[in-house]
């Protein structure tokens, strides 16, 4: 049974991999910089959300991409799974996608403005 990814870690992990992309580094590159040094395999875990990581580690891993922690941190707090409607489960019914894919596609269609506002 394949393990759900924490919305909080999984945009972390974007954001750390985007930033590092974005940087020239590679996982074993960035990996090589924190002490204590960390894997290519927990920088990859990392970044697809699949390892949670300490406050420090975080800290530590904004300061070897010389960026603010807050660079990696959601804009806002991702909401696990929120409650069940009707209409939300239908769609996750009949859409079959992926939890993460659809929990990101509700946020979008929750981020758009409503008619008449």
């Amino acid at each position: 049974m394949p393990t759900s990814i924490e919305p909080f870690y999984a945009e972390v992990g974007r954001r750390l991999h985007a930033l590092r992309t974005a940087a020239g580094m590679t996982q074993d590159a960035l990996g090589a910089r924190l002490q204590p040094p960390m894997t290519r395999a927990s920088i990859a875990n990392i970044e697809t959300g699949k390892q949670r990581l300490l406050a420090k580690t975080l800290v530590d891993l904004a300061e070897a991409l010389g960026k603010d922690v807050t660079a990696l941190l959601p804009q806002k707090a991702p909401v696990a799974k929120q409650a069940s409607t009707p209409i939300r489960a239908e769609l996750e019914k009949e859409l079959k996608l992926p939890q993460e894919d659809f929990e990101r596609l509700m946020a979008q269609i929750d981020d758009q403005p409503r008619r008449g506002q």
